[in-house]
Parts: structure tokens; sequence; C-alpha cells
């Protein structure tokens, strides 16, 4: 019993001995064995509490026995209650016995919780803390626990010299407000982080790996301005994550050969000022193990010759355990690929110590080979089940291919028709599994209306209506209307990607545009038909059908006949008919944001006056982009492109045949057109021949925001009709764009700097783009 606690009892016993003294004992009942008895019981100084609440917990009664004890008691049961901070007895001679009564206060009634000076962590973070509640009756004990859960919320997040301090507010003369004032400080960072014996690894190498690094300033900058990035937890101890470290270090030394490698259990060393932590690490590595020899067990499928075509693994080399990671993978595929798609390979590794030399056996337990009974296709409310099942590359009685299987996830995540996709065996019988093919779906119909500004079409009102899964099918619908400075359209698109199921695909697109190109004025009216199939897995080739209707005219008075003659000579009306053919293969993984693959496209484009048009024209082009993943979601992409047109039959090149590079689609860091042939005075002219190269190096900025940065070097440039190409003419240009798969569209916005701007040139351009990614 605390102090404070024993003084309360005695103070209560005397009341009681005094009230026996005071009251006349000839006045009073008594018990048999000589006890005054109780009369009645009441309280007062309640205000919230019902009265008949508390009465219900006392347990002395008229005509009990009236004792020290009892009273003592019922005062402990008061207190017990949590509601009241005082209690006090009266009592006085009545008819018959003792009155007895409670006189009691109300601990504090909290009717708000509030934090103030919580900049770090939330309101809602806070609140799920603590244990005290608004609405009820403050517990001093509780509101200090709770004060201590809210510094060490602030510790885990590492904030080590956070003060909260609890203060009781009056709000009214019966309701008080509970306020936490919080004193943040600064979060603790790691400052140092030694290795002690490590020789064979460097820092740099484990801080690739490992959540827990030293704390660099320029990484610092990143955190205040609170930009997501790769690297803005640098300096964060992350104290969940030093077990995994350990582990992780251990890979990077596994991968150079350290078989023996012994990493102790990190030691941390907070400041005075609690505002940095040095981490200590003792290292034994040992001496590297080299490959012995590489043995297969179990394989009655595959021969060991079989098995050891691709394997990445020499004797002699030093050891690695990525690259048995990597063999583990390659064998399952082959696996997978003959229909055993739950093989397992388990890998043993032997080391001799004398030798210094390590013997890999991979166990391989190959299971039985699979077909597919059923496939079964969930959460297609919308999207009809030949939809999904045509993009399949398995069908039922097929034995199960993994390889087959990435494929159809690609395909299906290409449709952009879900938000997930899940392709899950399922097994049923000893030799046979069913498909599970589960997907969720997403909004595939987009309706916009508004207006904008693009660097390209200057200030613009847009209406947008595009549907990409019309009725279920697959078909694409849009309607897109757009009024701009620069540029005005209309369009009307219908696509069926597989006509009847087939490898066909049909498309219609009716069309007009006007366009201000400054040196010129363009209206254009056209419809083509293009037809199209999958020729193979990853190659398409289609014919398109068009014709146009084109105008061009003079926007500046004084410009033709003289001034620029390849304009000025085809000012009036004419009109183009032909063909447009081309061929592609694209192995990409995601089309929308790829990490590895290839896309391969060439076209050839014939315009005929044999099909009532003007225009006498040939025009071919080359397009190839390579998508190379690297390390932490990284990736490096290299797209060439090469164009040439020309005129027949001593026909002048329509002019919106022409090739214009630079700006955001062509070569960034220009302005629409100017990495190619211009006036003396700056008018646009176009190119007859194109050579661009765009090198990209990509990486995730936020995955859940589906939002990347992208550093870039472009190297080209637009040639004029006489003109040849040459590598010594290319242009070049450098900068920074982010890439953002934003709900109505791909959204870009790139600043590009003119690595050797001629004197009308701009040093830098800003241009920004929404639909479409090249």
């Amino acid at each position: 019993m605390t102090k404070s606690g024993g003084r309360r009892w005695l103070s209560v016993l005397i009341l009681a001995l005094v009230a026996l003294h005071a009251i006349g004992l000839g006045e009073l009942l008594y018990a048999q064995d000589g006890v005054p008895l109780v009369t009645s019981v009441t309280i007062r100084g309640q205000k919230r509490i019902e009265l008949q609440a508390i009465e219900g917990r006392l347990t002395l009664k008229a005509n009990d026995r009236f004792t020290a004890e009892a009273l003592r008691e019922q005062v402990k049961i008061l207190y017990g209650t949590g509601y009241f901070e005082d209690v006090q007895v009266e009592t006085e001679s009545a008819a018959g016995g003792v009155s007895v009564g409670f006189i009691v206060r109300e601990k504090p009634f909290i009717t708000e919780i509030v934090f103030d000076g919580n900049e770090e962590l939330s309101d809602d973070k806070l609140k799920e803390k603590i244990t005290i509640k608004s609405q009820t009756f403050l517990d001093q004990q509780q509101a200090k626990e709770s004060a201590e859960k809210v510094r060490l919320a602030y510790q885990e997040d590492g904030y080590y010299n956070c003060q909260v301090i609890p203060v009781i507010q009056t709000v009214d003369e019966d309701r008080k407000r509970l306020t936490y004032f919080i004193k943040e400080g600064t979060k603790a960072k790691v400052r140092q982080i030694h290795f002690d014996g490590m020789r064979a690894v460097t820092k740099e190498e484990v801080f690739k790996v490992t959540a827990t690094r030293e704390w660099i300033p320029w990484y610092g900058l990143i955190t205040q301005l609170k930009i997501p990035s790769l690297l803005s937890d640098a300096g964060v101890l992350k104290r969940e994550e030093l077990g995994n470290d350990i582990e992780r270090i251990r890979e990077v030394y596994l991968n150079k050969g350290y078989l023996n490698v012994q990493i102790s259990q990190p030691t941390l060393e907070l400041s005075e000022d609690k505002k940095w932590f040095e981490i200590n690490y003792s290292v034994v590595e040992g001496e590297p193990f080299t490959v012995q020899e590489v043995g297969f067990r179990g394989n009655t499928v595959f021969e060991d010759h079989e098995l050891r075509e691709g394997l990445g693994i020499r004797p002699g080399e030093i050891f690695q355990r990525a690259k048995i990671r990597g063999e583990i993978t390659r064998i399952t595929d082959l696996y997978g690929a003959k229909g055993y798609v739950f093989a397992d390979v388990v890998p043993n590794v032997t080391p001799n110590n004398a030798a210094h030399t390590a013997t890999i056996t991979l166990n391989v337990k190959e299971g039985e080979m699979m077909r597919i009974r059923e496939i079964h296709v969930t959460g297609n409310d919308k999207t009809r089940d030949n939809v999904v099942r045509r993009e399949l590359r398995l069908d039922e009685q097929d034995v199960i291919d993994t390889l087959a299987l990435k494929r159809s996830f690609q395909r299906l995540n290409n449709l952009n028709f879900f938000e997930t996709v899940e392709i899950l065996p399922q097994q049923v019988d000893v030799d046979k599994v069913d498909l599970n093919v589960k997907v969720k779906e997403k909004p595939t119909g987009q309706f916009s209306i508004g207006g904008g500004f693009s660097t390209l079409d200057k200030l613009v009102a847009i209406a947008d209506i595009t549907e990409g899964n019309l009725g279920g099918n697959g078909w694409l619908g849009r309607i897109r209307g757009q009024l701009g400075q620069q540029r005005s359209l209309g369009l009307i698109t219908f696509r069926n990607p597989y006509v009847n199921d087939s490898y066909n695909a049909l498309q219609l697109d009716v069309y007009r545009s006007m366009t201000n190109y400054i040196s010129y004025f363009e209206s254009k009216s056209g419809a083509s038909v293009t037809w199209s199939r999958w020729l193979s897995e990853y190659v398409n080739g289609s014919v398109s059908l068009f014709g146009e209707q084109l105008k061009y005219s003079d926007p500046q008075e004084g410009l033709c006949p003289d001034l620029i003659p390849l304009i000025c000579g085809q000012l009036g009306t004419q009109s183009s008919t032909g063909f447009r053919t081309s061929i592609f293969r694209d192995t990409r993984d995601y089309y929308l944001d790829p990490r590895t693959g290839w896309r391969f496209s060439l076209g050839v484009d014939y315009g005929t006056p044999a099909l009532g048009g003007s225009n006498h024209f040939f025009k071919y082009y080359a397009d190839v982009i390579k998508y190379t993943p690297l390390v932490y979601d990284t990736r490096f992409s290299v797209h060439v492109r090469y164009g040439s047109t020309e005129g027949i039959g001593g026909r002048p090149i329509p002019l919106t045949e022409r090739f214009f590079v630079g700006g955001i689609n062509t070569m960034r860091g220009f302005v629409f057109g100017r990495a190619g042939p211009v006036t003396p005075n700056g008018s646009l002219l176009g190119s007859a021949k194109e050579l661009i190269f765009n090198n990209d190096f990509i990486f995730t900025i936020s995955s859940e925001a589906k939002l990347n940065g992208v550093f870039f070097f472009d190297y080209g440039n637009g040639f004029d009709d006489n003109e040849p190409v040459r590598f010594d003419k290319l242009r070049s240009a450098a900068g920074f764009e982010a890439r953002w798969i934003s709900p109505f569209g791909p959204l870009r916005a790139a600043y590009g700097i003119n690595l050797d701007p001629r004197p009308t040139e701009r040093m830098g351009v800003f241009e920004f783009t929404i639909g479409s990614l090249f």
C-alpha cells in the first residue's frame, strides 16, 4: 500500500471512531455482539454517474453492522470504480442507529484528446498507440502510460529525443481536454557503420543490398524535401531489418566465394544528444572457394548433357551462390516446358575446407508430367470468357508449359483491361491440374471534357470518349475532338482485334485535322481501313488503305512565292491515296512500362494516283527499341529510328509525309521540328530523311503511383531532300523526364538541354504530353 493510500484509510478509521464517540450510545440499536447498526446509506456529489449505478456497487446496507472495516471497504469500492478522485465519509446518529453518507468528487471527464506538435506522425497513427480514450473519466496512470506509448512510437520511427507531456485543459465546468504536447526533436540517423575485419568486400557493395545504410547529406536533402526515392531512406535505422541485413551481407560474401564467412550481430551506440547511431559488425571472412564440380542427381527426363547445355557455372571459377539460383530457375523452366510444373531443384554444396573448393550437386525432384484438365476464369464480370481465353497460350488437355503460362500472363496484362492477373495451376489428380485464371477488372471506359496546355498544341479544349472493351468483347471505340491554338482535330476509331476470334484484326479511322506549322497551314481530312494479322506469337503484319484530302495555305503575307519554294510550290488543294504497310515484332513484357524485351517495326507507305489521288510518293522506315533490366528495378532502353521519303515521277514529297525531328516524341531538348532543316528566318521545312538514337536510363520513383524517372541522351537529326545521312551531322541533347501512367493516359514531362545550340536555338526546352510513350 502506498503512503498516500495508508493515510487515506487511517483518516477513514479515525472518522469512524470519532463518529462512534459522538453518537449517544444510549440512542443506538446494537447487534447481538454490541456493535451499532446502520440506519441508512446516502451518496452525494455525483454529476455524471447515475445514483443507482453507485448504490448498486456498495455492499453496506441499512441494518448492517456499523464498523470501521465496513466503512473502509465501501470507500475502497468507490475508488475502485475509477470514477472518483475523492471520497469523504459523514456519519450522524439517527433514530435507531447511525446514518452513513458518502460525499464523492468525480474525476475530470475527458471529452477530447488532441495532439499538439506532431508533424512526422499523424493523429490517426498516434490514436492507435494510446490506450486512454475520449468520453471517459480521466485515469492519471493511463494518461501517463499513453504518453509513454506515444514516445515509444516516435522512438520506433527514429526520434529518440522526443518529449511528450500530457496536460488537462478545462473546456467548461464539466468537460476537460487531454492534450499531449509533443516536441519531436530530430530523427536519429546512422552516422557510421563499421565492419571490423572486412577486406574482400567494400561498403558500397554492402550498402547496395542492406536496409540500413550510412547517412549522406545529399540523401538527407531528398528526405527533407520528401521526395520518394530509392535513396531517401539512407541513414535511417531499421531495427527489424538488422537480422536480415546480416544475411544480405553474407550473400555478398557468398557471391565472392567466401563460404565460411562469419558475421556477428551488430552492436548499436547512440550518441549523448540522441541524434546519431554508430553500428559495429565483426566479420571473419575466411578464404574464397572455387567450384570443383557441378553434378546432377535424380534427373530422368533429361540426360546430364542436356541439363549442362547452357550451364552458367564452370569448374575452377569463384563460387557464386547467385549463379546457383539462376541454375535452379533455368532447370525448373526446362522441366516446366515439358509439363513438369511441380519439379523442384534443391542444391547441395559440399565444401572442401582444406583445398578451398566446393562441389555443387543439383538434386532434381521431377514429379509427374501434368496436363490441364479444365481452365476456370473468374473475376471477369464484364469481359467475356472468350476475350480472356484467346490470350491464353494453353488449352484444356494440353501438357502444361510454364513458359506458355508466363506468356499468357503478359498477354492478359497487356490488354490493359485488368488491375491484377493471376494464373494458378491447382493439382487435382496425380497427373492433372486445373488452371485458375483470376482477374480483377478495372475501368476501361473514359470520358473527359476540358481544356489544357500542350507544348505542341498550345492552349487546347478537348473532348474524348474512349472505351477499350466495348460490350466486354475487347473492341476499341474512340471519339475525340480537340480545338487548339496550333492544332485542331477530330477522330473516330473502331478496332476489333480478333475478328470472330481469329488472328485477324480490323480497324476503321475517320479523321480531320487543321495544323499551323508556322511556315504553312495544313488542313487534312481522311479515312483509313486497316487489316492486320498475327503471323506468329510475337509478329504482326498490317495493310491499310487510306485516302486523304489536303489543303495547304500561306499563313504569312509575303512568304510566297519566293521565300520558301519547297512550301510555296505545294500551296493549294491536293489528295493522297494509297497503302500503308507494316510488320512488327514485339516481345516487351508490359507495353505501358516495360522491363525487358524488344520492339521492332518496319513500314512502307505508297501513295499512288492509281486510286484517285494527286500525290505520288514512296516512304519507308525502321524502328527498333530494346529494354535491358538492371538492378533495383532500373532499366536501360535504346531506341533507334531511320526513315526516308521521296516523291515519284518528279513530284514533290507531300508536306504531310515529311519527317519533323525535334520535340518530346523525337529529339528532346529541341523545339518541334527544329532538329531538322529550317529556313534562315526559322520556318519549318520538314525532313526527307531522319536518323534518331534515344538512350534512356529509367528508374522507379513510386511503383504504387506508377511514376518513373528517366535520364536521357538523344542523338539524331533530320536531313533535307538532297542531303546525305551523315553521323557527323547528328545533333545531341540530354536531360531528365518524368513518366506517369495516370488514370487518363500516359503522361510525360521532359526538360532537355541542347548540347550544341546554334545561335537562333534555345539552350533548354521543357515539354509535356499526354497519351503516348515512345
